[in-house]
């Protein structure tokens, strides 16, 4: 049974390569849209800050696995570009989904650091890193339910792999193997940022 697994690592580990592109992506593109909305509620200029809020409330409060289904079902599954048909892979339309939440909790946490940053409290910065970190690690693990609309990322490649061995007892074991890929990427990167901080 372990034989099995390790014979397959290679091709899990790809798929887990796929759910870290999924996270770093919803992360950065979420994070930069997230920042430009809590300056601007940070900054209450009318107008523009209540825009600001209003699309932070909706980002922060549609559920991600909902939005996985719609994107899903309305970005199409191929696009014409320059005459040519490409098809559009499912974990664009995960990492979509993803981005959204990280637009919400973005856009909080930047409008506590610009403001605290205005009143002059010390530890702004740090506050926010840590904050956005514990994100990260949420948004990695939530990478998973990509599987659920066919992306090929650890979990579906896990499933395809379970399907060949019928064993409830592989079955656990298997799962119990992809937990611990995101264990240990979660304890790599909360390694990373500790050393960071002692650096500093």
């Amino acid at each position: 049974m372990i034989e099995v697994l390790l014979t397959h690592t290679g091709y899990l580990a790809g798929g887990f390569g796929t759910n870290l592109l999924i996270s770093v992506l919803s992360m950065a593109m979420g994070t930069g849209v997230g920042g430009v909305l809590g300056w601007l509620r940070a900054r209450r200029v009318v107008g523009a800050g209540q825009l600001a809020h209003l699309g932070t409330n909706v980002c922060r409060n549609v559920p991600s696995f909902v939005l996985l289904f719609y994107m899903a079902s309305m970005i199409p599954s191929e696009v014409t570009i320059g005459g040519t048909i490409m098809a559009v892979p499912l974990w664009i339309k995960a990492t979509l989904a993803l981005t959204f939440p990280v637009i919400g909790f973005t856009s909080d946490q930047a409008r506590g650091y610009f403001e605290q940053r205005r009143t002059g409290v010390s530890g702004a910065g740090e506050t926010f890193w840590v904050a956005w970190v514990q994100y990260f690690l949420i948004i990695i693990m939530a990478s998973a339910t990509a599987s659920v609309i066919g992306a090929d990322e650890i979990v579906g490649r896990a499933n395809i792999i379970i399907s060949q061995n019928e064993s409830a007892q592989f079955l656990l074991v298997t799962y119990l193997y992809v937990s611990l890929w995101f264990l240990a990427s979660g304890l790599v990167l909360t390694g990373f940022v500790k050393t960071l901080r002692h650096v500093r």
